[in-house]
């Protein structure tokens, strides 16, 4: 009877564990389609025990990972989201720049008034005309200054709730440390990968597990932010002398500033646009206009107006580079009385229009800072920015690829094949089926050996 009995709990045993089989394919045909899971595998171990005595028992589902593989996605994310974000990012600055007129169709524009005129110097409607292509040019600026500002305060707001969200996704990572200590499930694994591969969009950084099996993620300059069940936060303050958006890693009493240690995600994508080609970008404007100014004041102030007037400036005095473009304005004393718009030359008389040539022939002439015109001065305000834009395509394309292959291993590895799955469903179920029987059999020995007793 002893021996019965062993074969009844054998059978029990083997009926639990092609159930567990059951379950644990069926949950991966329903989760097929659901994004970071990873494929699991039932865990069934071989019983010792006497020849008539053994079978087979599940111990769980096991998840089909690699955790080498899974940090190069989770660091492949951080560079695909940057590249992606700069590519964003230098589209938007590039549209920007070139909306409406560009800077240097507008600044030929004032150039040929300035021909024009030469023409007919005391022609009020030529002068009129002059005046106005010198407050659209002024206009054009202002407002390209004021776009590139907007988006600067756009990139420091950015930063700031994005910041705010990885502090978040730190504090969730070390949660789910701590479950997955506790409880090893399967499911919660999934869960931490997703996380950090979330959390990796945005600061960069990669995760590594420790000897325990937790994870711990740092910074590229090195600074912990996750460690086990323990999470630093993640915060932003203004710089004062500069009002940029700085990024510190606050754990406890001690704060470290890790802005120019992000080099990864959409945060490292802000920053590294606003400190780098956006800075750039409002820094070769207000040199254009500041050039522009001076430039064309020198000639205006030793030009003579129609009123005889000389000495004026044709543009309001910018002062000093660091804000040329947000000032840049005509001489408001002439836009009030167009006869001192100085065309001639002093002493030249009514109809001399040595000013307008000499403001005419500035088109060709290398004064601005750099040893070029004003007119290569004002493509390079965008042609830098086009350089940077194709750069991040390029690394786009790049960082896409590397994604895709990667993403590829990993389906291969740990993605769920719908047919295997039901093969195995299959398998397990005859399985389960069997043993069912084997037990049935069993039950009804043991009961007819009870009833002759």
């Amino acid at each position: 009877m002893s021996n019965l009995m062993g074969l009844l709990s054998l059978g029990s045993n083997g009926i639990a564990a092609q159930n567990s089989g059951i379950a644990v394919a069926s949950n991966n045909v329903a989760n097929a389609n659901t994004e970071g899971y990873s494929r699991q595998r039932v865990d069934l171990e071989a019983l010792m025990g006497t020849p008539m005595v053994g079978g087979v028992r599940s111990n769980g589902a096991d998840r089909l990972s690699d955790a080498l593989l899974g940090g190069r996605i989770r660091v492949a994310n951080g560079a695909l989201q940057m590249s992606t974000s700069q590519s964003a990012s230098f589209d938007d600055l590039q549209s920007r720049l070139t909306d409406g007129t560009s800077l240097s169709d507008q600044l030929a524009s004032m150039y040929a008034s300035f021909s024009q005129a030469s023409s007919s110097p005391t022609d009020s409607i030529s002068r009129a005309d002059v005046i106005q292509n010198v407050q659209d040019m002024s206009a054009n600026v202002r407002r390209k200054a004021s776009e590139l500002a907007q988006m600067y305060d756009e990139f420091n707001s950015t930063i700031r709730d994005k910041v705010a969200q990885a502090s978040d996704l730190a504090q969730k990572l070390a949660e789910t440390n701590l479950q997955i200590q506790k409880t090893n499930d399967p499911v919660a694994k999934d869960q931490r990968d997703k996380i950090a591969k979330e959390l990796s969009g945005i600061v960069g950084g990669s995760a590594h597990f420790a000897a325990d099996g937790s994870m711990r993620f740092v910074l590229d300059g090195g600074a912990v932010l996750v460690d086990g069940n323990h999470a630093a936060k993640l915060g932003t303050s203004t710089d004062p002398a500069s009002g940029d958006t700085t990024v510190q890693v606050v754990d406890g009493n001690t704060k470290r500033d890790v802005t120019k240690d992000i080099h990864g995600g959409t945060v490292g994508s802000d920053l590294s646009v606003r400190d780098g080609t956006l800075k750039t970008a409002r820094k070769d404007l207000d040199q254009f206009a500041f050039d522009l100014a001076g430039k064309a004041n020198a000639i205006h102030k030793t030009s003579a107006g129609l009123d005889g007037s000389t000495g004026n400036n044709l543009f309001e005095d910018p002062g000093t580079v660091d804000g040329a473009a947000s000032r840049l304005a005509i001489n408001s004393d002439i836009v009030d009385d167009p006869n001192k718009l100085a065309l001639g030359a002093v002493g030249g008389g009514a109809g001399s229009n040595a000013g307008a040539l000499s403001m005419y022939q500035l088109a060709n002439q290398k004064v601005a800072t750099g040893g070029v015109t004003l007119g290569e001065s004002a493509l390079g305000v965008i042609g830098k920015v086009g350089r940077a834009a194709a750069t991040a395509k390029s690394d786009l394309d790049r960082d896409t690829l590397v994604s895709d292959h990667l993403s590829s291993l990993q389906d291969s590895l740990a993605g769920v094949d719908i047919q295997e799955e039901m093969t195995n469903l299959t398998k397990f179920e005859h399985a389960s089926s069997a043993m069912t029987k084997f037990t049935s059999t069993v039950d009804s020995l043991l009961s007819d050996m009870i009833e002759k007793l």
